[in-house]
């Protein structure tokens, strides 16, 4: 729960990743991810689950939308 002195501006839910799905993330301004890759603004990339189980978009990230991961063999 907040302080009295921190205002909650938004409340984010987690996206559970899974062999088949993926984010596709955009960053809004320059920053460094939870994952320690530095980011530009404007970049994009996709959030799997090799790098998390579940990921919350940050602050600096602008969810494009979920994309399905299609394997080609």
């Amino acid at each position: 729960m907040p302080t009295a002195d921190i205002e909650v501006l938004d409340i984010r839910k987690g996206y559970v990743l899974n062999e088949v799905t993926a984010l596709h993330i955009k960053a809004t301004k320059d920053f460094t991810d939870v994952y320690n890759h530095k980011r530009k603004a404007g970049e994009e990339w996709l959030i799997e689950k090799k790098n998390s189980d579940v990921h919350i978009i940050d602050a600096c990230e602008e969810l494009v939308q979920e994309k399905r991961i299609i394997v080609l063999s």
